[in-house]
């Protein structure tokens, strides 16, 4: 069977998340497999973003690293708005590449790019952005499903929704759970394999990365679209309900620091 591998990681991260995995595979998947069809072709659609980097503008109410009421709040980001106007917060990822390049967690200006491309038809205006807090599950849901209030209004067709750690993809997973009972499409992006195939999501790529880096290195900007392809022909082209599709990428740029 498949399995993440942490080889990258700190060591004292390693021995952490190896153990974490083992517990996620000896606990029963979830029976039911939400699963709406995604109706149209990418050209023809209006796709959302969704991450769970907590990312937010610069001139916003800043995310902090605290379990608070006021972090399960999603922030809204323009579409169209660059990297350089946008800060994060990590709760519990390395954060050097992102330092460098907020594309590499939160693909904002990647996206664009395969829409001027005409991979995809319309991007919606906003990007709404999660800190990764899940604990406080009734206030987590209840910002999901404002969320989908606004999603269903604009008659959104699918939603890309990008994790970058274990808590990140943790509260990923219950967001596309909800967005696919609300009859909107998702497709995830996990790191972590073991934690998606419990969540028994409709639609899931793994890429083997570390966390932080779901996109791969800093200003890789071939690499970030051709990831950012394959996780939007998942909605099109995905016929098999509940498989995670491995992306074959590859990291080969060595551990990461420690954090």
């Amino acid at each position: 069977m498949r399995k993440t591998d942490f080889s990258f990681l700190p060591q004292n991260k390693k021995i952490i998340y190896e153990q974490m995995a083992r517990i996620y595979r000896e606990q029963a998947p979830f029976r039911n497999v939400v699963w709406t069809p995604f109706q149209k072709k990418l050209v023809n659609s209006t796709i959302v973003l969704i991450s769970v980097a907590g990312v937010y503008l610069k001139e916003d109410k800043p995310f902090t690293a605290e379990d608070i009421p006021e972090n399960y709040e999603y922030r809204i980001i323009p579409a169209r708005t660059k990297g350089d106007k946008l800060a994060y917060v990590n709760i519990d990822w390395e954060d050097s590449e992102a330092r460098e390049d907020i594309n590499v967690v939160c693909p904002i200006e990647r996206l664009v790019l395969l829409q001027k491309e005409g991979f995809v038809g319309k991007i919606f205006e906003n990007v709404y952005s999660f800190c990764g807090f899940n604990e406080k599950r009734d206030l987590l849901e209840k910002s999901i499903k404002r969320m989908i209030r606004e999603l269903k209004k604009a008659k959104v067709d699918g939603a890309i929704i990008i994790p970058v750690s274990a808590t990140t993809g943790e509260t990923a997973n219950i967001i596309a759970r909800m967005v696919e009972e609300s009859e909107i499409s998702t497709s995830v992006l996990t790191l972590f394999y073991e934690q998606a195939l419990k969540y028994s999501l409709g639609r899931c790529a793994f890429i083997n990365f570390p966390f932080g880096r779901p996109f791969g290195k800093a200003g890789h900007i071939s690499l970030h679209t051709a990831i950012l392809r394959d996780l939007l022909r998942i909605l099109e082209k995905m016929k098999l309900v509940g498989e995670i599709i491995n992306l074959n990428y590859v990291w080969s740029w060595g551990e990461i620091p420690d954090w």
